[in-house]
């Protein structure tokens, strides 16, 4: 059996264990993340719960030449992420996102017009590996206020980069993704990715 085989089984195991069925919904779309490229496709996706909250579990392809810089070599670059997409109330953020650095910059077209900006300022070790990115409808001292000492050494903390986008679609409804780069994980790395969902639910998006 190849060994993409073996690894592949990793989360069909994990998703059983957890309640959570297989489902051939696509999530293209649904998060600033989930629209990076030029092109997004969801592998295998399962639905369940988190923290209460319906969610998707999915392996997620991006293709796109900007990416090219952030993960090495030229042309059309395709990157993977595994993530939980956690249906939420996000109308208190409209839209949030929080990248590693490396990603680059994929967001100036709506800062130049004015629809989203950087969030800086924030606690010198986090900006050096992450870049925070908010609507401008969010009051600049709400958005600083979440990222506190606590919030910002949990990121600081984690073994793993971690990946979040919040969006609010209004009449649609709301997304929190959380995601870590890569794909084939194993159970203990989505045990993590799980706990870190779980928990940036409920920091970010309280429930009720």
């Amino acid at each position: 059996m190849a060994e993409t085989d073996e690894l592949a089984r990793d989360i069909d195991a994990w998703a059983t264990a957890h309640g959570f069925e297989r489902t051939d919904e696509e999530i293209a779309g649904a998060t600033p993340l989930l629209r990076l490229g030029n092109l997004g496709v969801t592998d295998d996706a399962y639905r369940g719960t988190v923290d209460g909250r319906e969610a998707i579990l999915a392996e997620f392809s991006i293709g796109s030449p900007d990416l090219s810089q952030a993960f090495g070599g030229g042309g059309l670059t395709t990157a993977g992420f595994t993530l939980f997409l956690v249906g939420v109330d996000a109308s208190r953020w409209r839209r949030l996102t929080v990248h590693p650095q490396r990603y680059g910059d994929h967001h100036w077209m709506k800062r130049l017009l004015h629809i989203d900006r950087e969030v800086d300022g924030l606690p010198g070790a986090f900006e050096e590996r992450y870049q925070v990115i908010a609507s401008t409808r969010m009051p600049e001292d709400e958005v600083r206020a979440a990222f506190d000492e606590e919030t910002v050494a949990w990121w600081l903390a984690q073994p793993t980069e971690v990946v979040m986008d919040i969006e609010d679609h209004e009449e649609h409804g709301g997304y929190l993704a959380v995601a870590h780069p890569g794909v084939f994980l194993d159970a203990a790395e989505l045990d993590d990715l799980h706990t870190q969902a779980e928990h940036l639910a409920r920091t970010f998006t309280p429930a009720g």
